[in-house]
């Protein structure tokens, strides 16, 4: 028999193939044309950029406080409850850990409940829009330093949280000064790099510190406050903060933010980083990220989900011993003109916020959720309502940070309390 084929228009590949077999064509054509006609007109399924959420992970929750079962808090909760102890918790983040209101008045709360141990670390110099609560790091004149932060600036080895200052010229100095008159003592350790042996004063008192190939902590020295370093040498040490403690069990909490950074400053930091913090043998490492993130409108969403799994696995071999919080992003108006409370918000927030939640999970970290403590979606008007929040959208008040720290205090400090313990 014979078959006169005409051409045809083809909108749909499956009509063409029922027509194929209702004109008796063989099995195999079909086969053959039904696979090319698929693969040609329809592209390939899309690689899914996040996983499928995993639903069997064990979780406890205490407030916001998500506990999907972080094995190392264990350890740590021990130690606050003994009151015998140091525990150090280090606080990684932006502008809402820069400005030490939200983790000085955590570290407050902390040290009233279990113990005071001391200011924690402190940058190296006083940095522009940033403050420590503790004490004031003096400023880097810029005839005798030059300051260099990796938020704005190049360089091939930053060293932990991102600052350093270099001396300019002989006689360079640098001070530390409380709010308020101090009577005790302090042991101070200076983060430093220098390739020869160098010697310092620390107020008036010379100190030699040993050469060495990267960044590394010096030797203690118990010192009265104020502090004043002065450099002997015109361009070593370079500086990279202060560690400050005063001897007694309780706890530590450092606090290491610099404005505008996501969590991929840390891949700006030199190697030597992951030691230096490897040496403070920090039990809890808070990782508070994410607003800046929501706000690129060009975010990857994907790549961001990949760039904060990676940390938080670097982080994991790199400090064993530590226990790791997420703080989900909190929310925020970008559109202020915007017709609607979702209109309003940075696009990429929820985006953000979701995959924060699902890398918790799916590395058995701990996730505080602080838009939930906040109230929810489009809470932030009613916060800048209430004078907690700030007009720009994105920080909050002082009022604000100190009533965020003291929900994510109870949140843990409950949890810690319903952990079994030793």
């Amino acid at each position: 028999m014979t078959h006169n084929l005409h051409p045809v228009t083809v909108t749909n590949p499956f009509s063409l193939i029922r027509r194929i077999v209702s004109s008796r064509y063989s099995a195999r054509l079909v086969l053959l044309l039904g696979t090319v006609l698929l693969s040609s007109c329809c592209p390939p399924p899309t690689q899914k950029t996040l996983p499928v959420l995993v639903s069997t992970v064990r979780s406890t929750s205490s407030g916001h406080l998500t506990d999907y079962a972080e094995t190392r808090l264990g350890p740590l909760a021990n130690k606050l409850l003994s009151m015998d102890q140091r525990s150090h918790i280090i606080q990684l983040g932006d502008s809402h850990t820069a400005a030490d209101f939200f983790t000085g008045t955590l570290r407050t709360a902390l040290q009233q409940r279990y113990g005071n141990a001391g200011p924690g670390w402190l940058p190296p110099a006083w940095i522009r829009g940033q403050r420590s609560a503790t004490l004031r790091p003096g400023d880097a004149a810029s005839h005798d330093w030059q300051l260099s932060n990796s938020r704005v600036q190049q360089h091939p080895n930053f060293p932990l949280g991102g600052i350093l200052v270099q001396p300019l010229q002989q006689g360079s100095r640098l001070q530390l000064t409380p709010y308020s008159p101090m009577h005790s003592r302090f042991n101070v350790r200076a983060l430093y790099h220098s390739p020869a042996q160098v010697a310092v004063r620390l107020n008036g008192k010379t100190v030699s510190l040993a050469a060495s190939s990267g960044w590394q902590w010096s030797a203690p020295h118990s010192v009265h406050l104020p502090l004043e370093l002065e450099v002997l040498n015109h361009s070593y040490p370079y500086l990279g903060g202060w560690l400050l403690d005063n001897g007694q069990p309780g706890v530590l909490l450092s606090s290491l933010g610099l404005n505008g950074a996501t969590i991929n400053m840390l891949d700006k930091w030199g190697p030597d980083w992951p030691s230096t913090l490897q040496s403070l043998q920090p039990d809890l490492l808070i990782l508070a990220y994410g607003t800046n993130e929501a706000f690129n409108d060009n975010l990857d969403s994907g790549a961001y989900y990949a760039h904060l799994t990676r940390h938080i696995q670097q982080l994991r071999r790199q400090q064993p011993q530590a226990a790791l919080l997420i703080i989900g992003a909190p929310d925020a108006i970008k559109n202020v003109s915007a017709p609607n409370c979702q209109a309003r918000r940075p696009a990429q927030l929820g985006k953000v916020q979701a995959i924060q939640r699902q890398v918790a999970r799916e590395q058995h970290t701990l996730f505080w959720d602080w838009q939930a403590m906040m109230g929810g979606i489009c809470s932030f008007s009613a916060w800048q309502a209430r004078a907690l929040a700030q007009q720009d959208g994105v920080h909050f008040t002082s009022a604000g940070y100190t009533a965020s720290a003291n929900a994510l205090f109870q949140d843990l400090a409950r949890h810690i309390n319903q952990l079994p313990h030793k």
